[in-house]
């Protein structure tokens, strides 16, 4: 499914309002020695994380705290299908506009080698899907030359998805080695898809046939998928779709392939909580029989779709 490029633009900047509220080549060598290292080393920091079908998705980098040597660099590395920034500094643009915050989000600002004075340093947008309509990355790699703690965060999700990197002096002893990261990741990433999956069960207690949850999202985890997916209604039914379910801003859509109404395909356009500006939820009253299949048009290559059938 193309992406309608309005919507797509949406799509890297719709978290404006959660933003607002958290943010105010060679083979790499692995550390695998903690005592002694005469080389350079490249370390490996995951983006995001998902489930395999993509229906949650995380909003963390990890590990979310590392330590490396002067002269080491780290991989950042796409792990989901959910756009994402690695980015330091204040953004050159006020992020109160949509087209501010994405002028700071796509572009990459600055080299290979990690500037700390520099005002703004950014990967631009990292995922594991390619898009259409702006350019995407699947890893970024910084070197870092300077001594220091240095937090990065991730502009579309704001400074609740960070990560703070230690530089040591050259040649010191790590006090971990990559492994561990790994575990570390690995046993998180297994506490974020269990939030989302309990997200997902108790959103899914309060759906019934006349009331859809357009996903669900909190703090942690968000949940790519309408909420009671495939409905089944009588002739002359409502049934409204509700963002209410989500905790951080989160753009989605309700737009069905076949069905129109009044000579028009029915199309919510953007959807966003209330706490956001809305609107919040996308009412549809059925009146012709039928299957009718929908999708958010932001997250249909994730697998957010759902039918209504009518009888």
């Amino acid at each position: 499914m193309s992406f309608h490029p309005e919507r797509r633009r949406l799509a890297v900047v719709a978290a404006l309002a959660a933003l607002l509220v958290g943010l105010f080549g060679t083979a790499p060598a692995q550390a695998s020695d903690t005592d002694h290292h005469s080389s350079a080393v490249t370390w490996k920091v995951l983006v995001g994380e998902q489930t395999p079908d993509m229906a949650i998705q995380g909003m963390s980098f990890l590990p979310g705290e590392i330590w490396i040597d002067q002269g080491d660099s780290i991989n950042f590395v796409a792990n989901s299908a959910e756009i994402h920034t690695v980015s330091f500094g204040t953004p050159p643009l006020p992020p109160t506009t949509i087209n501010n915050l994405e002028a700071d989000a796509v572009p990459r600002v600055g080299g290979p080698v990690f500037d700390p004075t520099a005002q703004w340093t950014n990967s631009g947008v990292i995922s594991t899907m390619p898009s259409p309509d702006f350019p995407t990355v699947t890893s970024y790699v910084q070197t870092f030359s300077v001594q220091g703690s240095f937090t990065f965060f991730c502009l579309v999700h704001g400074k609740m998805m960070s990560l703070t990197v230690h530089v040591q002096k050259a040649h010191s002893k790590y006090p971990h080695r990559q492994a561990y990261y790994d575990h570390q990741a690995e046993k998180r990433t297994a506490q974020i898809i269990a939030d989302g999956k309990d997200l997902w069960e108790d959103t899914a207690d309060k759906a019934t046939p006349t009331h859809v949850y357009i996903g669900a999202s909190d703090m942690v985890a968000m949940v790519m998928r309408f909420i009671w997916p495939k409905d089944s209604v009588r002739l002359g039914t409502t049934v409204t779709f509700d963002t209410s379910a989500n905790q951080v801003v989160v753009p989605h859509t309700v737009t069905f392939t076949s069905l129109q109404q009044n000579g028009k395909p029915v199309d919510s356009g953007t959807l966003l909580p209330a706490f956001a500006g809305g609107p919040a939820t996308f009412a549809v009253k059925f009146d012709q029989t039928g299957t009718w299949n929908y999708i958010c048009e932001f997250h249909d290559g994730m697998g957010m779709v759902g039918s209504v059938t009518v009888r």
